[in-house]
């Protein structure tokens, strides 16, 4: 059973990087160009803001990653006292979201809503025990090729490769998803994600209490 759990954890993850993806198409869009999940982007801006850049957008993005960084610690700290229960990750998530969603998108270097939706993005990585790193998609995509390389030379699982295209279908799809949410509904649009995330949460506890 553990391995059959483990197996089917890859998959697991495909739903919560779309959710990534549509936290981070919202975030690009509502806090003048910045990433909140993608920390590899981010962190090439804020070096390219160090030089020569103003010092306002350096001093935001250096923080955006402080705040990813606080989430991913906070996330966990929680999951190891959560233990088998690691579910209580994504109700982490999911209450920071709401927060976000709640909270003012007005602020003079980053609104008081950032402080919810950045670190939301960081736990959120933590959500899955052996699944480290769901918003890295550089890594679902350079996996995509060596898996299906592999497939093609009968040396590895034929459906290996198809678990890391849709990793990188669901953050393309997501972040789709909340550009057409946003400009639909602006601020509204984070309630999806919040909602999605206290879903993952409750049927995770579900299958975890079931199992034993």
């Amino acid at each position: 059973m553990a391995a059959a759990a483990a197996a089917w954890r890859p998959w697991l993850a495909v739903p919560l990087v779309a959710i990534a993806g549509y936290v981070d198409g919202i975030g690009w869009l509502r806090l003048q160009e910045l990433f909140v999940s993608f920390m590899s982007g981010t962190s090439t801006m804020l070096g390219l803001a160090l030089i020569g850049g103003p010092a306002g957008r350096a001093a935001a993005l250096a923080l955006v990653v402080g705040l990813f960084t606080a989430g991913a610690v906070a996330g966990a700290v929680l999951g190891r006292l959560a233990g088998r229960w690691r579910a209580a990750v994504l109700g982490l998530v999911a209450v920071l979201l709401g927060l976000a969603w709640k909270l003012p998108w007005l602020g003079p270097r980053l609104p008081p809503a950032a402080y919810a939706l950045v670190p939301a993005m960081g736990a959120l990585n933590l959500a899955l025990p052996g699944v480290g790193g769901i918003t890295f998609v550089t890594g679902a995509l350079t996996r995509f090729a060596e898996a299906l390389v592999a497939a093609l030379a009968g040396a590895g699982p034929h459906a290996a490769w198809l678990r890391q295209f849709a990793a990188w279908a669901a953050l393309v799809g997501g972040a789709a998803l909340g550009a057409a949410m946003e400009a639909r509904l602006g601020q509204q649009a984070l309630g999806l994600p919040a909602l999605a995330a206290a879903l993952a949460a409750i049927a995770s506890a579900l299958g975890r209490w079931r199992l034993h």
